[in-house]
């Protein structure tokens, strides 16, 4: 069953209720999800209906969750609509330094907590993004493109890999295991493979998918 638009005024009162609770202006919540101000107070009076997309980075802006909106409006059967929205989920872009030391800090990140955030189909708990820093792995990942990191997942040779090295730095490398000896291979020719042994590099998480952004 498609969203009316009496849902969709619905939906806006309980955005706009849970913004003004949270003591934010449209605009600061526009500046958040990508959008104008007036886009915001269209969708908040029912006017405009947002793409499942947008209408999900409103809702875990203001730290709410699609089925609560859902149930909110008396919906529960909105299966065909709403799909996209549940299979999405925020996930924070960090800086290095930060994923350095995600294990201790994740926690911390929640949606609307300012900084930039991006919708991910990735499941898994405290995944992550970052941005590519330099050109060690080009042809395959250029400078700023967006990575996907899961903390969890199984790191093997052959993998890409966020990695910390003996040296406390954080870096993007391809895992690889030669022996008993573990390299972390760039795939630009002009740099060389570090060479590691067990115990002088921890994994942070594994590079399970590169982020298009257009």
């Amino acid at each position: 069953m498609p969203l009316t638009r009496e849902d969709m005024k619905a939906i806006g009162s309980i955005l706009k209720t849970r913004r003004i609770a949270k003591g934010m202006t449209a605009r600061q919540l526009a500046d958040m999800v990508g959008v104008s101000d007036a886009h915001i107070i269209y969708i908040e009076k029912g006017q405009r209906k947002a793409t499942f997309e947008k209408l999900a980075n409103i809702i875990r802006a203001l730290g709410l969750s699609v089925d609560e909106v859902l149930s909110g409006i008396g919906q529960e059967a909105l299966e065909a609509d709403v799909s996209d929205l549940r299979r999405l989920s925020q996930i924070p872009v960090v800086s290095w330094v930060t994923a350095g030391n995600w294990a201790e800090v994740c926690d911390a990140y929640e949606p609307g907590d300012g900084g930039e955030w991006i919708d991910s189909d990735v499941p898994g708990r405290n995944v992550f993004a970052l941005r590519v820093n330099g050109d060690s792995m080009e042809p395959e990942f250029h400078d700023g493109e967006i990575l996907t990191v899961n903390p969890h997942a199984e790191a093997l040779p052959g993998d890409f890999i966020v990695v910390k090295n003996g040296e406390g730095e954080t870096t993007f490398k391809q895992l690889k295991h030669y022996g008993t000896n573990w390299v972390l291979h760039p795939l630009n020719p002009k740099y060389e493979d570090q060479m590691l042994r067990r115990g002088e590099f921890k994994v942070i998480g594994k590079v399970v998918k590169k982020e298009k952004r257009y």
